[in-house]
């Protein structure tokens, strides 16, 4: 619980919200995995899911998992957990809205796979079941079932 509290203060140190009673709300959900976000403040940044790697826009069940996302966190109050940046500047957390984890969510009802290098024991069990339920994208046939990652590699920017 300390390092959850650590953690929350320095995402506000970060983007500007003053008081750990900042409240985020959801601008724009870019895909199924990252979203544009703004305090009380306005000052808005960009997220990205920890541990989930949704599939790519050009990917099959790509929009499936974007509309997924939306329906989860829009016109809702969100909490944020974590104090990591990726590569691109993004802030990587875990997104809570009505005390669940929204990354679990996600991968729970197929709309993202469990990043490759994740250690959450729990995302592995989740992903493990929305697979032989043939959940969300695990319903589509293997052929279309595309990692992101290796989407990536074959299709580079």
């Amino acid at each position: 619980m300390l390092k959850q509290l650590q953690c929350l203060v320095l995402i506000f140190l970060l983007t500007g919200c003053e008081s750990a009673e900042a409240e985020y709300r959801v601008e724009f959900v870019q895909d199924g995995d990252s979203m544009v976000i703004c305090c009380e403040r306005g000052n808005g940044f960009t997220i990205r899911l920890r541990d989930i790697d949704a599939p790519e826009r050009a990917q099959p069940h790509a929009q499936e998992s974007r509309e997924y996302l939306q329906k989860l966190v829009m016109n809702k109050p969100i909490q944020l957990l974590g104090d990591k940046r990726d590569k691109y500047g993004r802030l990587l957390v875990d997104v809570i809205v009505n005390g669940q984890s929204v990354n679990e969510i996600m991968i729970g009802e197929g709309m993202a796979w469990r990043w490759r290098y994740s250690k959450s024991k729990k995302l592995k069990e989740l992903e493990e079941t929305a697979r032989q339920a043939k959940k969300g994208l695990w319903a589509l046939p293997e052929s279309q079932r595309i990692e992101p990652w290796e989407w990536r590699k074959q299709h580079k920017r």
